[in-house]
């Protein structure tokens, strides 16, 4: 089960701060069809009622977001069952591709063989909560900013990386799924 490495008081009223990266810190999530296959899980989440999804940017080795949690759902939950279910996906897709070099790499990173073949994930999470409009405005800020970084260089402008939720906020223009819009709450 993931663990927070953050102490993360759970609210439903709350907004998120969410990190989580891939086993060993690898960029195993460079390829578009990764990418994908992380996009799509985050949109079935939020389709299945888990939470909804306010921002994202999804990164070479790690992913962000902010979400507020519905139902039942904890953080804890959300991430569990995201990484669950974009474990099994990237699985099945390597294996498909014959991709022996990145399957391998993820069975290196497994700390108990017999509970697991595969690490696509590091255990550990961050879950922030967000409690001012300020703090919400810098995480996203921040969210957006990240693919831009010199150490990145993924795009030139925040908005034309299409793996994030700058689109949006930045140009008003849909992005690759469905988002709640965080503004309305900044109102």
């Amino acid at each position: 089960m993931p663990s927070s490495t953050w102490p993360v008081y759970v609210d439903h009223e709350h907004l998120y701060f969410i990190t989580t990266s891939a086993s060993q810190r690898a960029h195993h999530f460079h390829r578009d069809v990764i990418k994908r296959i992380l996009l799509d899980s985050l949109n079935t989440g939020r389709i299945l009622g888990q939470y909804n999804l306010f921002a994202f940017v999804i990164m070479p080795n790690h992913i962000h977001i902010i979400i507020r949690c519905l139902g039942e759902f904890t953080p804890g939950d959300v991430v569990r069952e995201y990484k669950k279910a974009t474990s099994n996906l990237i699985i099945r897709h390597l294996e498909a591709e014959g991709n022996h070099r990145t399957l391998a790499a993820f069975a290196s990173g497994v700390k108990h063989p017999q509970k697991q073949k595969y690490a696509v994930w590091e255990s550990e999470y961050q879950a922030k909560n967000i409690f001012t409009p300020e703090f919400l405005s810098q995480k996203i800020e921040y969210i957006h900013q990240n693919p831009i970084q010199p150490h990145w260089k993924l795009a030139d402008l925040p908005e034309e990386y299409i793996w994030s939720s700058a689109r949006l906020y930045l140009t008003d223009e849909r992005p690759m799924i469905p988002l709640s819009d965080v503004r309305e709450l900044l109102v």
